[in-house]
């Protein structure tokens, strides 16, 4: 083999683990928890509001949970993680269907917010708070994020409300125009809320 075709080899083993890599990385992206909380039916509107008390987490470990989802996605003029029941969805899914290790995890990460009082800081406080636990995260800490984001995530972007009112969708899309003004399209844009 000449040096042309030892580079193009290299070249071709470096895009074969880049794919190989990258699908992993897809496949793994959401935890399988979380996919069968969302199949599961687990229902982020129910048991919301004010007065929630968790079915399977503690009390505190529900108002850290609820704290770190307001911080994630606050109220502004469309609603917050905690509005549409994003806190109740992680309750449901660390009870039935997170594994021991997942929960221990999940606990682990709740536990170290709630040492600091988290839950009963200031927006201000409790930014900085997490700006300060990133940075000094280790492997423990990292899964914890990754968990709790995932779940704030997925739990806000799958309840009724965020489907129906925050996000668009239109079953029957009709001709795609890639360029109008938006004056012709009511001043609405794919990713402004109606």
């Amino acid at each position: 083999m000449n040096s042309i075709d030892d580079q193009n080899s290299a070249v071709m083993m470096n895009r074969r683990d880049a794919i190989k890599r990258a699908s992993i990385l897809l496949g793994v992206a959401v935890s399988s928890s979380t996919i069968a909380g969302c199949l599961g039916g687990g229902s982020s509107e129910t048991n919301a509001g004010e007065n929630w008390k968790p079915d399977f987490l503690s009390g505190t470990q529900g108002k850290v949970a609820k704290a770190v989802a307001n911080l994630i996605f606050p109220k502004t003029n469309t609603p917050g993680a905690v509005d549409v029941g994003v806190p109740q969805f992680m309750d449901f899914v660390y009870g039935k269907y997170m594994d021991a290790d997942e929960k221990a995890t999940f606990t682990t990460g709740l536990g170290q917010f709630s040492k600091s009082g988290f839950h009963d800081m200031s927006d201000t406080d409790q930014a900085a708070a997490m700006t300060a636990f990133v940075a000094s995260a280790g492997k423990t800490q990292k899964a914890f994020l990754t968990q709790i984001r995932e779940l704030t995530i997925v739990g806000y972007f799958k309840s009724e409300e965020v489907c129906k009112n925050v996000t668009w969708y239109d079953p029957i899309p009709g001709k795609y125009q890639a360029c109008l003004p938006t004056s012709e399209t009511g001043n609405l844009i794919m990713s402004e809320s109606r």
